[in-house]
């Protein structure tokens, strides 16, 4: 894989120049005459060629480091997790270490994270990118660096390797299992993530609402930061403004922490008191007395298929030009956390 990268050599013949001139200009030091012209040349080739400076041993050109960065959005995050768990299963097969970045869905740092990892030529990315993934993966899409997304897709870039859950039918799943539940005020609560794959979970709750009839202001959608303390605010504020709502969907799992201890403070019992569902299969939502109706997104199979369509683009790279889209079912998990209001009403009449 390193004869991918531009070296000073590859820099130097297009300069015009030699190499050690090269990675003097490229130093910044100062002491020996290098003409304004030569600078230009030099800094003009380095742009051309992609080099990058490489912090591995001259010794490993040509050879693979046996490292593999993955870098994830929110590690804290049990989703992610999983899917770290299962790359590293599938990695470690064939040899390979995990050097795991949280990027806290950072761009800048997200950046900053690719052009170390550049410098130390690892072997290949699995990154579930940023709102700036387009921009900070153009040089590893330019050096042709085996990477595979996972999760969310790399908004307008055409032909990578995309492995991911289907989101719309996440939120068709769960929206109509509500609906056939016999609930008619509903309300969705999610993230402002700016991310138009992501925003598919709203936008197939909104749907199932329209095509069932549901008059538009018996649907309540609320969207905030992705953190605990916003579901727990959003589903405070959904209950003061709305207490004719019977069944909240949360498009994410943090959120749903939040907000479900936000109705258990007030005394209010999934599955009894209000009915809740959930896009996420986080460990609290089916441990103890806990069993919530879920929509599991499979993020170990995802972590899986990502690890073995990495390790064959790392390992067959004249097989694997043509890049893969692979998109997994999402399942619903029935719990207890959904009332069937069908029911109540037939034992009323």
């Amino acid at each position: 894989m390193g004869e991918k990268y531009a070296t000073l050599k590859d820099v130097a013949k297009l300069a015009g120049t030699t190499a050690p001139t090269v990675s003097y200009v490229l130093s910044g030091k100062e002491g020996r005459y290098i003409s304004d012209e030569m600078r230009a040349r030099v800094l003009k080739a380095v742009e051309e060629t992609g080099y990058v400076k490489s912090s591995a041993a001259s010794s490993l050109r040509g050879k693979k480091r046996g490292i593999i960065a993955v870098l994830v959005p929110q590690f804290s995050n049990q989703f992610f997790t999983r899917m770290v768990l299962a790359i590293e299963a599938e990695v470690e097969k064939e040899g390979y270490i995990l050097s795991i970045c949280n990027t806290f869905d950072d761009p800048t740092r997200e950046m900053e994270i690719i052009n170390r990892m550049v410098q130390h030529r690892v072997d290949g990315y699995i990154l579930i990118p940023t709102v700036k993934g387009k921009e900070n993966t153009a040089l590893l899409r330019q050096l042709d660096v085996p990477i595979v997304v996972p999760d969310r897709p790399l908004e307008g870039v055409d032909n990578y390797n995309w492995v991911t859950t289907d989101n719309y039918r996440c939120g068709r799943l769960a929206a109509e299992h509500l609906v056939q539940k016999g609930h008619r005020h509903l309300a969705f609560i999610g993230w402002n993530s700016h991310i138009a794959d992501l925003d598919c979970r709203r936008r197939a709750f909104l749907d199932v609402t329209q095509e069932a009839g549901i008059p538009p202001e018996q649907v309540t959608i609320m969207q905030d930061a992705f953190s605990e303390a916003a579901g727990y605010t959003m589903t405070q504020q959904l209950l003061e403004d709305h207490p004719d709502v019977t069944a909240i969907l949360y498009a994410y799992n943090v959120q749903a922490e939040g907000g479900v201890n936000c109705l258990t403070e007030r005394g209010l019992v999934p599955g009894r008191d209000i009915s809740v569902i959930l896009i996420g299969s986080p460990r609290w939502a089916t441990v103890g007395q806990n069993c919530f109706t879920h929509i599991d997104q499979r993020e170990y199979e995802l972590g899986k298929c990502a690890a073995q369509l990495l390790l064959e683009n790392i390992n067959h790279p004249a097989h694997t030009q043509k890049k893969q889209e692979i998109c997994l079912a999402p399942l619903l998990q029935e719990g207890t956390s959904v009332v069937d209001l069908r029911t109540e009403k037939e034992s009323l009449t």
